[in-house]
């Protein structure tokens, strides 16, 4: 037993037993002990839940009914402490009743001596310890030494009760940290765990005591609170904990920034069980998750549907994989000096078998989102290596080919050895392959990429940096990858005439360009007097429906055949 004093408190006896047992704690010398006394039993719950006391002995001999109710529902609600049972006889029906609800043990007042008492009180404190220790292990993270998913249920599910009886609302806060894998893949998992810590601080120290945080997965935890008042105030807990969990953290010397996205569902509008509650939190997250930065989303109906749409989606797109429903499209890229088709961008589609073609911008979020990317970005490289051959096989063998790349693909550890294997089985010049990137692919793990875009240089691979003027890349960064054009972004051609700020925009970004010896390719080009503005601004190529949408490979070469493109 531990060597402070333990104190005890006697709880619905009368004077007289209180008296006893001090007579009884004097004749044994103990002055391990302090005895504190108790009579109502109505101020039971307050006494044992103050956590003033190490043991409860509790009287069920004099109103062994309320005694019992009392032992039943103290230790329902998660009570650790322990309580011993005070009867009349050895064995009776309260003895029994008492170990059936919980109890620690419990003591026959008959023929009661010290001996027995002391080592009863004891060996229940001592077991209590050991019972703490194991719940510890048990009901607490190891790593952050905060609740558990475990732990969390139990909390989730005395709230539920609580709220439900209260007749109040309570909501449940889903925080996902969207940078953890990439922190885990770049730095290591001794990085990974110093961040779940660090966040799991940070949440500790910004909400109230009563407000129940638990880690319910690697990069996961929960925020209940409970009684809240109106989406309101939960929006402004959201705000707070984005604000706290967006601090810079520091790895290896360089501070980083890791956004979340988090989920709220509000007891009982979206749910009335720890299930119904979670699983709607996640889908407020996961749509959360589809804006940029950090972001906070209330779980409501138009949620769900898009849930089930993504999930949906998920294992149709995994369908289509397997079964081979992708195609390739490729829209032309013209020369804008002879009008000449120079090359073409490979573009994605998706033929599902119901609903006909599926728009990119429809399946592509949801690829990033749950991994199927990668794999879908290998069969693209693959597609467009097999109809370059066919391109040259026609005759066209000048072309060259833009293949998108997104930023999960860049996070792949087997990207580049992956990528090279396809090209070079396939046997194309890899000369005659661009991959295009965006800003933000390139900043989301600036040197993962740098040298995954130094590899695939040496193999005689180009890039171009896609969407220029969208994202926040450095020209200093911009200088030091193998980069060889910029793409201007449609947003900025499709008002080039009609307004005068994105004509001063785009002309500054072609002369930048040129300045850094990289050549420029305008997208979204539609009309005759776009063409006119980018080639009196000398812009070297350009691409839209004025010459042709993403057409098969099979139209694509008939209309190379045909000089279709040749409309300047």
């Amino acid at each position: 037993m531990h060597d402070s004093m333990a104190r005890i408190l006697l709880l619905g006896s009368n004077l007289a037993e209180y008296r006893r047992f001090e007579a009884m704690l004097s004749s044994i010398q103990h002055n391990s002990f302090q005895l504190l006394w108790c009579e109502q039993l109505d101020n039971g719950r307050a006494e044992i839940a103050s956590g003033n006391y190490d043991v409860v002995l509790l009287d069920c001999q004099h109103q062994p009914d309320a005694a019992l109710t009392l032992l039943q529902e103290t230790l329902e609600q998660g009570c650790l402490l322990p309580i011993i049972a005070l009867t009349a006889e050895v064995d009776n029906t309260a003895s029994q009743q008492a170990l059936q609800y919980g109890a620690a043990d419990y003591l026959s007042l008959d023929n009661l001596d010290g001996y027995v008492f002391q080592r009863c009180i004891g060996y229940a404190i001592d077991k209590s310890q050991v019972d703490k220790k194991i719940n510890q292990l048990n009901l607490y993270d190891p790593l952050t030494g905060i609740p558990n998913r475990m732990l969390f249920r139990q909390t989730m599910e005395r709230a539920i009760e609580l709220a439900k009886t209260q007749q109040i609302s309570l909501a449940l806060l889903l925080i996902n940290l969207d940078g953890f894998k990439k922190v885990n893949e770049s730095y290591g998992s001794e990085a990974g765990d110093r961040l779940v810590a660090t966040m799991a601080q940070r949440l500790t120290r910004c909400v109230r005591k009563s407000d129940g945080i638990a880690r319910v997965g690697g990069d996961e935890f929960t925020l209940v609170l409970e009684d809240c008042h109106g989406n309101d105030d939960v929006a402004l807990v959201a705000k707070k904990v984005i604000d706290v969990l967006s601090a810079p953290f520091t790895v290896a010397g360089q501070p980083l920034i890791v956004s979340c996205s988090i989920g709220v569902a509000i007891y009982p509008d979206a749910g009335e069980s720890v299930d119904d509650l979670l699983k709607r939190a996640n889908m407020a997250m996961l749509e959360a998750k589809t804006q940029r930065g950090s972001q906070y989303n209330f779980y409501n109906e138009e949620t769900n549907a898009d849930a089930m749409h993504r999930l949906n989606l998920e294992s149709d797109l995994r369908r289509a994989l397997r079964k081979n429903e992708f195609e390739m499209y490729y829209q032309p890229r013209v020369a804008i000096g002879t009008g000449a088709t120079v090359g073409m961008e490979a573009l994605i589609r998706w033929r599902h078998p119901t609903r006909g073609l599926v728009s990119p911008k429809e399946f592509i979020p949801v690829a990033e989102e749950c991994g199927l990317i990668v794999p879908i970005g290998y069969w693209v490289i693959q597609q467009a290596c097999e109809d370059m051959r066919s391109f040259d096989e026609s005759g066209h063998d000048s072309l060259d080919i833009a293949i998108n790349l997104s930023f999960k693909q860049l996070q792949d550890n087997m990207f580049v050895d992956t990528a090279t294997r396809i090209i070079e089985q396939s046997g194309v010049d890899a000369s005659r392959l661009e991959f295009e990137l965006t800003e933000t692919a390139i900043m989301s793990n600036y040197q993962q990429t740098y040298e995954g875009m130094m590899a695939l240089s040496k193999l005689g691979i180009t890039f171009s940096l896609d969407d220029f003027g969208t994202g926040f890349s450095s020209f200093a960064h911009i200088q030091r990858l193998p980069i060889s054009a910029l793409k201007v972004d449609r947003s900025f051609v499709r008002n080039v005439v009609k307004n005068n700020d994105d004509g001063i925009i785009v002309k500054a970004m072609i002369n930048l360009a040129h300045s850094l010896r990289l050549q420029v390719i305008a997208e979204g080009v539609e009309t005759l007097d776009q063409v006119q503005f980018l080639w009196q601004n000398h812009c070297d190529q350009v691409q839209g429906f004025y010459f042709s949408p993403a057409v098969s490979a099979a139209d694509f070469n008939l209309m190379i055949d045909q000089g279709a493109t040749a409309a300047i």
